[in-house]
């Protein structure tokens, strides 16, 4: 699988190519739900999306930079609505259970993750879970930030350590989803998660 470059980062770009780029991602969401990953056409996305299939290639070297760049926007959105939604919580205990109901809220509601991950999950999966995951990498440091903000005391190998271990958690419940209620879930988790982490 190819590592995310530096075409998957939207801040880099012009204003113009930012357009252009956010243009082949939907036309790649499009496509994906049309026909799936395994059978996803570089050149079926850029006739959606309006472009030469070169000009696709001036963003993403290959199929699986295209789709991690896909997975990595969905990602962003999710944890800034998560963000939002704890922003004014003061209690770190209150605050990852408010986060971790929003991250399997819309991991529920996705579009696309049910259907692929049924039919396609040897190719869906590693996009998840794998080391250079966009899922990992955006998720940790954000739920650094969380715990950060709110226990300030906490030593930075235990933050690090803890962030990690709830991405990975986060990401298995998006691959594997829990038969309870979402809320009920996040509550649990969260009272596990901070027991954990405060002595």
């Amino acid at each position: 699988m190819a590592t995310v470059g530096m075409a998957a980062n939207p801040t880099a770009l012009p204003r113009e190519a930012t357009a252009t780029r956010e243009a082949v991602l939907d036309a790649t969401v499009a496509e994906m739900t049309r026909t799936g990953l395994r059978k996803l056409s570089l050149v079926e996305v850029a006739r959606v999306a309006g472009v030469s299939r070169q000009t696709v290639y001036r963003y993403f070297r290959d199929r699986d930079e295209l789709v991690a760049a896909v997975v990595h926007r969905d990602e962003e959105a999710t944890l800034e609505a998560a963000r939002a939604a704890t922003a004014s919580i003061a209690d770190v205990r209150e605050a990852l259970q408010v986060g971790i109901a929003v991250v399997l809220r819309r991991a529920r509601e996705h579009p696309n993750l049910d259907s692929l991950l049924a039919k396609e999950a040897a190719l869906v999966v590693p996009f998840l879970t794998s080391p250079w995951s966009p899922v990992l990498r955006v998720a940790r440091p954000v739920l650094e930030e969380l715990v950060a903000e709110r226990l300030p005391q906490l030593p930075v190998g235990r933050l690090r350590v803890f962030a990690d271990a709830v991405a990975r958690l986060l990401v298995s419940y998006t691959v594997s989803p829990p038969d309870q209620p979402i809320d009920e879930v996040a509550g649990a988790l969260a009272d596990i998660c901070v027991n954990g982490l405060v002595p």
